[in-house]
């Protein structure tokens, strides 16, 4: 099954890993590098991406039950210059129900990554990308789903927590559950530590896989 799963959504490599009462089953799929006969190991560190979403909102719920912020405060009591910032609540961000744009979806971010696959993007880069661009609705009107959200709930954590967003995910999630090989790199790093797998994109023509720079050290 997981052979089948990863061949049809052209995933290179894969690691999954089954925790139940009867053991503990680990399944390997593909190779870390297209082209070459290189098998993820347990031990092999992957790019998780959006998977950090969760990681992001379980601080922000935390520091709600710590009395350090209200999910129904405004967005620009934290950050200022958020469209829509005085009616946008954190609990929204958390919904995907901001109504802000996604710089994801801008053109002129991704015509960036198509000519500088390096470039290591700062928050602040990627919130005056979506500024920049006119909220899709109003706030708590509809979903979303948008990466702007999260990058906003990231610096509220910094602002509210007093240290970078790495560092509260390392003090309050990672070393608590015993997570040694888990770790939300610096700002301004795009590399891994060995052994890694390399992040592919998919190409424009949907099928093709090509290789990312960014997400290999």
């Amino acid at each position: 099954m997981v052979d089948t799963t990863a061949q049809e959504l052209l995933i290179p490599g894969a690691v999954v890993l089954l925790r139940t009462p009867q053991g503990v089953f680990t399944v390997t799929h593909g190779t870390t590098l297209l082209g070459a006969t290189s098998p993820p190991r347990a031990d092999t560190h992957f790019r998780i991406a959006s998977n950090t979403k969760t990681m992001t909102a379980a601080i922000i719920i935390q520091l709600a039950q710590e009395s350090k912020l209200s999910l129904d405060d405004p967005v620009s009591k934290y950050v200022p210059g958020v469209p829509n910032g005085d009616n946008i609540t954190i609990a929204q961000l958390l919904e995907m129900r901001s109504g802000l744009y996604n710089y994801t979806k801008a053109p002129e971010f991704s015509a960036s990554l198509d000519s500088d696959h390096t470039k290591v993007w700062s928050p602040a880069e990627l919130l005056a990308i979506a500024f920049a661009h006119p909220p899709n609705f109003p706030p708590g009107t509809a979903y979303e789903y948008n990466n702007t959200n999260y990058a906003l709930l990231g610096l509220i954590i910094e602002k509210v927590d007093g240290r970078p967003l790495a560092q509260a995910m390392q003090d309050r999630l990672f070393d608590p559950l015993n997570m040694q090989h888990t770790e939300l790199p610096a700002s301004a790093v795009n590399t891994i530590p060995d052994p890694y797998s390399h992040g592919y994109l998919y190409g424009s023509s949907s099928v093709a896989l090509v290789g990312s720079p960014p997400y290999s050290p």
